[in-house]
This record gives structure tokens, C-alpha cells and sequence, in this order.
């Protein structure tokens, strides 16, 4: 096999693998703190670092809502990447599918994770390599109720624990 197609063979399996299933998953251990503002917070929020050279990465994070009103999460943002998409990982008729989905509703008093083999933010577009450790904005657009950004860690595909 040449390293070209060695090398698309790699960028497909990592990027599968941002869709991967990690159902019966516990919560995250990389952020365990809050970012509050105006009754929405996100908690386990993370990055997918991958390996340098990657354009497409995912973030996973559970966002609660505090408010007596449904929150209607319609996009994110991230200086670190061209654009952010929500999506959705599921499983039919023993097929793997991945699709955008134009909201997500965030219920009144409840929460919505997105994690690995279900909803998560893709990101595209990554202008340089993001290295564990580091930190990024990402902005969480809403209907309903007020934006919210939160400094999001980069945790390494290859340090992700099973949940």
C-alpha cells in the first residue's frame, strides 16, 4: 500500500473514530468544573486532540439548563476552526451514519450530553494541530437563551479514558 493511501486510510479511521461508539460511558474526567452564565452551564467539556495534521476534530461536553424554559441549541463557534456543525452518531439496520442536525433542544431544568456515538460538535477547518493541555473557545449559540462561551481542554485521542 503507498503512504498516500496509507495515510487517507489513517485520516479516515481517526476521523470514524471522533463518531466512535462509547455507549454505557460514564461521565468525563478531563473538566469537572462549571462554567455558569444565566442559568446554562457545561460541564465535561473536551476537545478530540488528534494527531498534527488533522483538519476535522469533535468536542463532547453535557450542557445543563437551569432555566424554567427550553434552550434551543442552534450552533457553535470556535476561533480554532473554519466552522462548528452539530451532529448526530446512530446506528440503523447495522449501518454507521453521521448527520448534521439543524438544533437541539436543551429542556427546561434538564441537560443534553454530547458524546462520542451519539450528539457532538464537529469542527472543521482546524487551522494548526491542537496539542493536549491547551484551551479553546468555543461559542454555544442559542434560541431561546443567551449565548455562552467556555474555554474547552484538548484531550489527546490516544489519552481518551472508556467511560
Amino acid at each position: 500500500m503507498s503512504l498516500s493511501k496509507k495515510l487517507v486510510f489513517f485520516i479516515v479511521a481517526i476521523t470514524l473514530s471522533a463518531c466512535g461508539d462509547n455507549s454505557g460511558v460514564a461521565e468525563s474526567s478531563v473538566s469537572k468544573s462549571n462554567v455558569v452564565k444565566k442559568g446554562v452551564t457545561v460541564s465535561d467539556a473536551y476537545i478530540r486532540g488528534l494527531p498534527p495534521g488533522q483538519t476535522v476534530t469533535a468536542a463532547f461536553m453535557t450542557v445543563n439548563n437551569h432555566q424554567d424554559k427550553d434552550c434551543k441549541l442552534v450552533g457553535a463557534a470556535s476561533p480554532v476552526a473554519n466552522s462548528a456543525e452539530i451532529h448526530e452518531h446512530s446506528h440503523k439496520n447495522g449501518k454507521m451514519s453521521m448527520r448534521r442536525v439543524s438544533s437541539l433542544v436543551v429542556p427546561a431544568g434538564g441537560s443534553v450530553s454530547l458524546v462520542p456515538g451519539g450528539y457532538h460538535l464537529m469542527m472543521f477547518g482546524l487551522g494548526n494541530s491542537l496539542k493536549e493541555g491547551e484551551a479553546h473557545t468555543i461559542t454555544l449559540s442559542f434560541e431561546g437563551c443567551d449565548e455562552l462561551s467556555i474555554d474547552v481542554p484538548v484531550q489527546s485521542v490516544l489519552n481518551e479514558k472508556a467511560k
